[in-house]
């Protein structure tokens, strides 16, 4: 049972749960660590430095990382083992976690609005509710699972 935390000074911290001692830690960002999820297999990271990083679990090695756009490596969210979401200006992205492509991007406004998603939540669907701008989005793309499988 291992806990994962972010710092400001860019640095991942692996803690076991169980004695409260640190396990490892590595440095993948330049600046805060904004936001951290886990999967069975890894950990993903994302920071102020606009990057987000995908680590192997067991070792503590970066296997990739992804160049987001500015202001738009906050927000994070696991759908499956193998499928990330990720906030944007204005749009949700979904990525194969095994390769780090693109999969899909969504866009939750007709009007070109270019407000960022400030926090995502995925819900047991696979339906993400979204803080944009003033108001929450629901954003269900059944689409994404069925090329995955």
């Amino acid at each position: 049972m291992v806990l994962a935390s972010g710092g400001q000074d860019g640095a991942i911290c692996l803690w076991d749960v169980l004695t409260g001692s640190r396990v490892s830690h590595v440095y993948g960002h330049r600046g805060d660590v904004t936001s951290l999820v886990c999967t069975a297999s890894c950990i993903i990271s994302s920071g102020l430095d606009d990057v987000i990083c995908i680590w192997d679990r067991s070792t503590g090695i970066k296997l990739y990382s992804i160049q987001q756009e500015v202001g738009c490596g906050a927000s994070l969210g696991v759908i499956s083992e193998s499928l990330l979401v990720t906030g944007g200006q204005g749009c949700v992205s979904f990525w194969d976690l095994n390769f780090g492509d693109l999969l899909q991007t969504v866009y939750l406004s007709q009007s070109g609005d270019s407000q960022g998603v400030r926090q995502l939540l995925v819900l047991d669907n696979a339906a993400i509710v979204c803080d944009f701008g003033s108001e929450l989005s629901l954003v269900y793309v059944p689409s994404v699972l069925e090329k995955l499988d």
